[in-house]
């Protein structure tokens, strides 16, 4: 990748270290894109007890670097981090409700510390103030009853929900997923990991039956975890193939797995990066490779620098881990004031 000044919406949007290789129906194309003067860009995350992942930071500078290419082009774009606290705590099984909602304005200054030094240009916006406004109100109350009359879009929600809560989702009228769709239908691009296609693709039939407008996604390649060896991928399929919730940390119960920004010590994740199994082939699990695509990018917002991926480096083990390390460190973690 070229320097941001000449990179192309072409060559970020078929990256090959970045974006996820199946397409999804509603994924954005250049061609798509060129034909609009403005657009809104959107990234939405739930949190836990947790913390921060270093997966979040992925997000957030591509949705930022996103938005700058596209007004590069002379395409008005803005670019709008939702913060899920409401959401958060939805689930039943979620303990100490109260706690990790108030955890949502920390989660709101530590993402603005963030904007701050990396000059983002995105806005992060909690999830219960924007369920406060009389717009998403009306959205919800337009959607809600096309819905319920679609079997196409009821079979769509059933795949956003894991099978052992879909009969306690279709009791309560996929409130999440109708709640998740009216939020978003007011953009015009959603940035996230693979597995919420089927949410755009709901949002997507929306928005042109009811709003005559057109809604996208651009999909990220997975999250996995670090300290595992192939063997693990192997033998936990779904792992392999969908990988963890980006922003959850305690996705699949492997936050041990994780680096967790604002509590994970640098040598926690030294260990970790040299215990992980390194890929050469790209559809392979290769948490080290994000380690230093996302360093990458931070280290371009911070100082301009190419975003340029070596593949002399990625292409040995080796190498990669300590290149992975190494920029972490410089390019997170003393910008950041984070735990040396």
């Amino acid at each position: 990748m070229k320097n941001d000044k000449n990179l192309s919406l072409k060559e970020l949007l078929s990256n090959k270290y970045l974006i996820n290789g199946e397409v999804s129906p509603v994924a954005v194309t250049v061609d798509k894109i060129r034909r609009c003067q403005s657009l809104r860009l959107v990234y939405g995350e739930t949190y836990d007890h947790y913390g921060m992942t270093l997966d979040s930071l992925k997000y957030y500078f591509f949705t930022a670097l996103l938005a700058k290419v596209l007004n590069q082009e002379g395409i008005h774009t803005t670019a709008t981090v939702i913060i899920g606290d409401l959401h958060s705590v939805k689930n039943k099984i979620v303990e100490n409700k109260d706690d990790l909602l108030q955890q949502a304005n920390n989660r709101l200054s530590f993402i603005n510390k963030i904007n701050s030094i990396y000059s983002l240009g995105i806005k992060p916006v909690l999830m219960s103030n924007m369920f406060a406004e009389d717009e998403f109100q009306k959205r919800l109350e337009i959607i809600t009853p096309f819905f319920n009359n679609s079997q196409k879009l009821k079979s769509l929600a059933q795949k956003t929900v894991l099978k052992n809560r879909l009969t306690q989702e279709e009791k309560i009228g996929f409130q999440y997923t109708l709640e998740e769709v009216a939020l978003i239908a007011d953009f015009d691009i959603k940035i996230g990991p693979p597995r919420e296609t089927y949410y755009d693709q709901i949002t997507n039939i929306v928005c042109r039956e009811l709003y005559q407008k057109d809604f996208y996604g651009v999909y990220l390649k997975p999250t996995y975890p670090l300290g595992f060896q192939f063997d693990y991928f192997v033998n936990h399929p779904e792992i392999e193939a969908f990988g963890l919730t980006p922003y959850k940390a305690g996705s699949n119960k492997l936050q041990d797995n994780r680096i967790l920004i604002e509590t994970t010590t640098a040598k926690e994740c030294k260990k970790m990066i040299d215990s992980s199994f390194v890929a050469k082939n790209l559809i392979l699990p290769n948490p080290v490779l994000d380690i230093y695509l996302i360093s990458q990018m931070a280290g371009h917002f911070l100082t301009g620098d190419s975003l340029d991926i070596d593949e002399k480096i990625t292409e040995n083990p080796e190498s990669l881990k300590e290149a992975a390390y190494q920029k972490l460190i410089e390019n997170i973690y003393k910008p950041l004031n984070l735990n040396l």
